[in-house]
């Protein structure tokens, strides 16, 4: 489809006609915009920040789940959706379909999300590219989503946001072709409400986006308010038809509770964090430097720009945060489920507003404006940059590593005596992935007695980076490794301590085979949150 614009649009709030650079020659403007080796290249780096150690990390509880979700037919899947989960079906069926094709391990759960984290490279491209002539904005737009820290970090993960970042994108690009075309052209309508109807299959969270995008369109162009209503359907058709599900999930308290026992204030704090330099960082004041080099970019995009140009970025930023003001509109009225990657479709948005308002500085005449916009870019760029390597050099920064809890289990259990209790006390159920690395062992259910030789209790040993409760971070599981109980711990002898990545392993000997239940484990007040596993 053409960039072209029509007359009736040339004022939109998400408008800003595409135009060859006029010293561009006349064979680069008749050159396809993916043939552009710029966008080859941030692809490339993309794919490689994505792709560095993508398989050497355990599955995280979330990531558990998705396994679990997909591990037997497609109405255990659907059942599994209704009842454990907060996100629409869609996906995991998309992940089930993949993994008969290409299994179940790490890298598999993980490949969908990296393919979608690698493809919003080049929707972030085609946007820069609609909004600001010639290929500066592009470029710039492109490369903050690949090295953005949050993007790389939930394309690593077997779950949905990297997809609804891209989908996100997606239903943005269309939203500015259609609110450039001309009227009486029904495909540019038509293009934004299947990708606004793909989006909310996604994530619900992607509604937000959508209202957004639709206002900033009647802003744009009032006269066609029956169009962008229109178009609005096959969005509401989707969520009507999702609709039974999410009241099945919203009717399930465990879904909500682990994101509302956490205050309104922290969740949104940390999604203006993670959007700036990722979940997991090596030193908490990274986002300052971030933040300020958003700001700068931005005052200086808006010190250079034209009128038109203020308001295709303002549009922008707008739509950006639109979706998350909505979103806090939702707890207003008593549905509260905001976390920070529920907000990830967003993202893209606010950072191709700071490549639109950074190459306008560049561009232009005012030499102090340009100055300021490229270092504020460059910061960005290599605090971007630093976050992604840390995490990916870093144990202490990455998802629990419960694939050496399971060998050091194993090596227990080798060495004997066995059987063995292995246990995890204070918010221990976010250890269910154990139960995939772990062969030949099973739950210890509530009320159970299992005989056993031996105790591992499982202790967690946080690192020096600032911990962050609401990902997949070794560091939420901060207070496990409580010893058990009186009277059992009466009966236990200490027998060393091994080494698990993150964690360590207190190992207990009995006198003799002793039968245990989970309360003879685990302390009144955390048994409904412990898992106990015994294995040989």
């Amino acid at each position: 489809m053409e960039w072209g614009a029509g007359e009736s649009s040339r004022q939109a709030v998400l408008d800003s006609p595409a135009a060859p650079d006029a010293g561009e020659p006349a064979e680069g403007r008749a050159r396809r915009w993916w043939a552009d080796p710029g966008l080859a290249g941030l692809v490339l780096l993309a794919l490689g920040l994505r792709a560095w150690g993508i398989g050497a990390q355990s599955l995280w509880y979330d990531e558990w789940l998705t396994s679990e979700a997909v591990d037997g037919g497609l109405s255990d899947l659907l059942t599994h959706v209704a009842d454990r989960e907060g996100i629409p079906p869609p996906f995991f069926a998309l992940v089930w379909l993949w993994t008969r094709v290409a299994g179940h391990g790490e890298v598999a759960l993980r490949a969908l999300p990296l393919v979608a984290g690698v493809a919003t490279i080049p929707v972030a491209y085609a946007l820069g590219r609609a909004l600001r002539p010639g290929r500066a904005a592009a470029r710039l737009a492109a490369l903050l989503v690949a090295v953005n820290p949050m993007l790389v970090w939930y394309s690593q993960e077997a779950r949905p946001y990297a997809l609804l970042a891209l989908v996100g994108g997606l239903s943005l690009l269309a939203a500015v072709r259609a609110g450039r075309a001309p009227d009486g052209d029904r495909r540019a309508p038509g293009w934004w409400a299947l990708a606004c109807a793909v989006a909310v299959a996604v994530h619900y969270f992607a509604a937000f986006l959508v209202v957004a995008e639709a206002a900033a369109l009647v802003l744009a162009r009032r006269e066609r308010w029956r169009t962008w209503a229109l178009a609005l359907v096959p969005a509401g058709l989707v969520l009507a038809a999702l609709a039974p599900v999410a009241l099945r999930q919203h009717d399930h308290e465990a879904n909500r509770a682990w994101i509302t026992a956490f205050p309104l204030a922290d969740r949104l704090s940390d999604a203006g964090r993670s959007a700036l330099v990722g979940p997991s960082v090596p030193d908490g004041r990274l986002w300052l430097v971030a933040a300020l080099a958003v700001a700068v970019a931005l005052a200086a995009g808006g010190w250079a720009a034209t009128g038109r140009e203020r308001r295709t970025v303002a549009g922008l930023v707008g739509v950006g945060a639109g979706a998350v003001g909505l979103a806090l509109v939702a707890v207003a009225v008593g549905v509260d489920a905001v976390v920070g990657r529920y907000l990830i479709a967003a993202l893209p948005a606010l950072l191709v507003a700071v490549a639109v308002a950074s190459a306008t500085a560049l561009a232009g005449r005012r030499r102090v404006a340009a100055v300021a916009a490229g270092a504020a870019v460059t910061s960005l760029v290599a605090v971007s940059l630093v976050a992604v390597a840390a995490v990916a050099t870093d144990a202490d920064l990455q998802r629990p590593d419960w694939r050496a809890v399971a060998a050091a289990h194993e090596d227990a259990v080798a060495a004997g005596p066995a059987p063995r209790a292995l246990v995890l006390n204070v918010h221990g159920n976010l250890a269910g992935p154990l139960t995939r690395y772990l062969d030949g062992s099973r739950v210890l259910e509530p009320g159970e007695v299992a005989t056993v030789e031996a105790v591992d209790v499982v202790v967690a040993c946080p690192g020096d980076a600032p911990c962050n409760l609401l990902v997949g971070r070794a560091c939420g599981l901060l207070f496990l490794g409580v010893p058990p109980p009186e009277p059992l711990f009466g009966r236990l002898e200490p027998d060393g301590r091994a080494e698990a990545g993150p964690f360590t392993v207190d190992r207990y000997r009995t006198r003799g085979p002793v039968d245990v239940t989970v309360a003879d484990l685990v302390a009144p007040a955390d048994r409904s949150r412990a898992l106990v596993l015994v294995t040989g």
